[in-house]
C-alpha cells in the first residue's frame, strides 16, 4: 500500500519498527532465542530502512545543488508516490531545474548568435586582456595577417613589431594607421580601440581594418581631378599659343618671300617662332598624354575565358618578344572571368611592356604568366619576370602617376592599369627580389 502523507509513511514505520522490539523483548523473556534473532535482524533492517527514507530528501537536495552548481540541469525527480509534501518538493525542484535549463539555452543561444556576428563582420577583431592573452581574434583578422593562431601579443611582434607596439600603447577612441607588408601583399591598418572592465576583469578590444584600396582610390581620384584642372587650363593656355605662333610663323615665311634683302631680320624670327610653334604643339600633346588618366572609358563587363585575351594580346606582342628574345611561358589560364575584355588586354600588355624593359640586356630573358586560386575563391593572375628586380623605395612609387624609372617612360601606364583594375573591383599587388625579379598579382 501507498500512503500519499510522509507523516503517515514515518508513523507507519516507527509502528512497526515498535511492534518488531516489543516482540524481540517478548522472545528473550521466553527463550525464543531462534525467533529472537530473526526479529532482531527484522529490527536493524526497519531500522536502516527508517533512517534512510527519512534522509533521502536530503540526498536527493544535496545532488540537485550539486548538479546545478555543475551547470548540468538535466536532474529529475518523481513527483508521484513520495507523499504530498515530499512529491510538490520535488516538482518545484523540477521546475527550478527547468527554469535553470532555458536560461542555459538561452545563454547558448545568445553566445552562438555573437559569435557568428562576431565572424561574420569583414573587419578583424581581437579582444585582449590585461596580461596581454588573446581572448578572441575573429577569422577575418587572421585571414587578413595571415596566422591562424594568435595565443598572445608575441604572435604580432613575430608579424611587424610596430602592429604589436600599436596594439599595446592605443587607448579607447583613438584611431591609429599602421603600415605593413604580409608576405608580398601591403596593408593599411586602420586601428580603433574600447576598453572596458567585466567583473574586475580588464579587457582591450581593438578592430583592424585594410583601407589600402579605399585610400587607392581616393588617390586615384584626387590625380584625376588634378589631372583634370591642370590639363584644362594648359591646354586652354597653350591652345592660342599654338595658333597665334602658326599664324605669326606664317607671315614671317610670306614677308621673306616678298623683301629678301631683309633675311637677316626675318631668320631670326622665323626660327624662333617655329621653336614656339614646335614647343606649344609638344606640350598639348603632352597634356592630351596625361587626360587619358582622367578618361578611361566604363566597363562594358562581359564572361569570357582568360585564355581568349591572354592569346590575343600574346599574338598582339609575338613581334616585340621575339626582338628582344624573351621566351613567352603561358599556363594553367584556362578560367572564365568577368571583366571588359578590351581594357583587361590594356592591362596586360601594360604589364608585358613593363616586364620587356625590365629583362633588357638579361641573359635568357623569360616572362612567365598563369593563374593560381586565391585565398577568397578569386582567381589569382601572375605576370613574372626575371628581370633586375625592384627596391622597396620603388616597389611603394610605382603606381603613382608620373613617377617612371625608365629613361623615355610616360609614368602613367602602372597608373592606368591600376586605375582599369579599379573599376573592376580588382586588386594588384607586386613582388620583387634582385634574387629572382619582379612579379605582379591581379586578383580577379
Amino acid at each position: 500500500m501507498v500512503f500519499k502523507n510522509f507523516r503517515l509513511q514515518i508513523v507507519l514505520r516507527v509502528l512497526l519498527l515498535t511492534g518488531a522490539i516489543t516482540l524481540f523483548a517478548w522472545c528473550i523473556v521466553h527463550g525464543y532465542y531462534l525467533r529472537s534473532i530473526y526479529l532482531g535482524a527484522a529490527i536493524l533492517i526497519l531500522l536502516i530502512e527508517l533512517i534512510w527514507y527519512t534522509d533521502r530528501f536530503n540526498r536527493d537536495l544535496k545532488n540537485f545543488l550539486t548538479s546545478l552548481l555543475q551547470s548540468d540541469f538535466t536532474t529529475h525527480f518523481h513527483t508521484t508516490g513520495n507523499g504530498k509534501s515530499i512529491d510538490e518538493l520535488y516538482s518545484m525542484l523540477n521546475k527550478i531545474a527547468a527554469a535553470f535549463r532555458n536560461i542555459s539555452v538561452q545563454k547558448e543561444v545568445q553566445y552562438r548568435y555573437l559569435e557568428m556576428l562576431f565572424e561574420h563582420v569583414r573587419v578583424g577583431i581581437l579582444s585582449v586582456d590585461a596580461t596581454g592573452k588573446v581572448q578572441h581574434a575573429n577569422q577575418a583578422l587572421k585571414t587578413m595577417l595571415q596566422k591562424n593562431i594568435l595565443p598572445d601579443l608575441h604572435a604580432f611582434e613575430n608579424i611587424d613589431a610596430s602592429l604589436a607596439y600599436t596594439i599595446r600603447e592605443i587607448r579607447t577612441g583613438e584611431t591609429r594607421l599602421v603600415k605593413l607588408r604580409i608576405q608580398q601583399e601591403v596593408l593599411q591598418l586602420s586601428i580603433h580601440a574600447s576598453e572596458f572592465k567585466l567583473e574586475d576583469m580588464y579587457y582591450k578590444l581593438i578592430s583592424m581594418q585594410n583601407i589600402r584600396q579605399e585610400l587607392d582610390i581616393h588617390e586615384m581620384d584626387a590625380w584625376q581631378k588634378l589631372i583634370h584642372v591642370m590639363s584644362h587650363e594648359i591646354m586652354n593656355s597653350v591652345s592660342p599659343i599654338i595658333s597665334l605662333s602658326s599664324t605669326l610663323h606664317g607671315l614671317v615665311v610670306q614677308s621673306k618671300s616678298a623683301d629678301a634683302s631683309v633675311t637677316s631680320l626675318y631668320d631670326p624670327l622665323h626660327q624662333g617662332l617655329d621653336a614656339i610653334r614646335i614647343r606649344s604643339e609638344g606640350l598639348y600633346n603632352f597634356t592630351k598624354t596625361y587626360r587619358k588618366l582622367a578618361t578611361i572609358p566604363k566597363l562594358s563587363l562581359a564572361e569570357i575565358n582568360l585564355y581568349d585575351i591572354v592569346h590575343r594580346v600574346e599574338v598582339l606582342m609575338a613581334g616585340n618578344l621575339k626582338e628582344h628574345g624573351i621566351a613567352l611561358t603561358v599556363t594553367d589560364i584556362n578560367q572564365p572571368v568577368m571583366v571588359d575584355p578590351a581594357l583587361m588586354e590594356h592591362v596586360l600588355i601594360n604589364l608585358l611592356l613593363n616586364a620587356i624593359d625590365a629583362i633588357a640586356g638579361k641573359t635568357e630573358p623569360s616572362i612567365h604568366i598563369y593563374t593560381t586560386p586565391s585565398a577568397k575563391g578569386q582567381v589569382n593572375i601572375h605576370v613574372r619576370d626575371n628581370g633586375e628586380g625592384m627596391d622597396e623605395t620603388t616597389l611603394e612609387k610605382i603606381f603613382i602617376p608620373f613617377y617612371t624609372t625608365k629613361k623615355n617612360g610616360s609614368g602613367i601606364g602602372l597608373a592606368i592599369t591600376k586605375q582599369i583594375l579599379q573599376l573592376h573591383h580588382a586588386d594588384i599587388r607586386v613582388s620583387s627580389s634582385p634574387a629572382w625579379g619582379s612579379e605582379f598579382i591581379i586578383t580577379l
